[in-house]
């Protein structure tokens, strides 16, 4: 159940996380951990959930909340509902994340080498972020209940605004990752997919590419969103048809099945 609480500067929508099984019982061929974006709402990754489950997939769609603090604690509770889950089937456990989800997924996976994910996706990771957003997480260290207007569209995220903290979070969420590869010299050591656009106004793609590059286990794939639906395009949304078009969904939907093996 969806349930809203209204305050007088911010409209702020709770969503649940949501299991959607397959309707092919006696053949399940894997199951998914979806995880969203920053102040998106978790619903909005629901046609990717749809698509899985169609393919034979088990998904968990997960929402992260509105707490910071939790959100790798959020993560990891998940994480071991749905490895409960693949055990009792015997089937693979995948992960795919867009934007902030993505950049959990990476946290969990370098800093839990023995994970049992055994294939991820990654929709445009926040893993790599254009310089400007470290300004708000800079003032997140003196501010961190102040808010900022959030400027994705209406019906697509989960508040109208967003807190310094949050930026604070990613940015040390980001930090934390750096140094787990600096120090420990982990690797995502799965067959990872990894989507973006190469005009996202968030992500540094520049160095995502060259993160990218040094993973041998990792697969790219570049889209466009020039046939987006949306009345305002935004190259970091690339989680639905609406957002990114008609081919651009096909490519999508094409490289899950082939990266997954549906």
């Amino acid at each position: 159940m969806t349930t809203k609480t209204i305050t007088m500067k911010t409209t702020m929508i709770i969503e649940k996380s949501k299991w959607f099984p397959s309707e092919y019982k006696a053949d399940i061929h894997a199951v998914v951990l979806i995880a969203p974006g920053l102040n998106l709402l978790p619903s909005k990754m629901d046609q990717l959930a749809h698509f899985l489950a169609s393919k034979k997939c088990d998904v968990l769609r997960i929402s992260l909340g509105n707490k910071p603090d939790l959100w790798t604690e959020t993560f990891s509770d998940a994480y071991d509902e749905a490895l409960e889950h693949a055990e009792i089937l015997q089937r693979p456990l995948y992960f795919l994340g867009f934007s902030l989800g993505a950049l959990l997924g990476v946290h969990y996976l370098i800093r839990h080498p023995h994970h049992k994910f055994q294939k991820a996706i990654l929709l445009a990771p926040a893993t790599h972020t254009n310089l400007w957003n470290l300004i708000p997480a800079f003032l997140g260290n003196f501010f961190p209940k102040l808010k900022i207007p959030s400027l994705n569209l209406p019906n697509y995220r989960q508040s109208s605004s967003t807190t310094l903290f949050e930026y604070k979070k990613i940015y040390d969420l980001q930090n934390q990752i750096k140094n787990n590869l600096k120090n420990d010299k982990n690797e995502i050591n799965i067959p990872t997919l990894l989507i973006f656009n190469s005009q996202d106004e968030l992500v540094d793609t520049h160095k995502l590419s060259k993160f990218a590059d040094l993973n041998p286990m990792w697969t790219t794939v570049k889209l466009t969103n020039y046939e987006s639906l949306l009345p305002k395009k935004y190259h970091h949304l690339i989680i639905d048809s609406e957002a990114i078009g008609a081919e651009g969904w096909e490519k999508v939907l094409k490289s899950l099945t082939g990266h997954l093996s549906l």
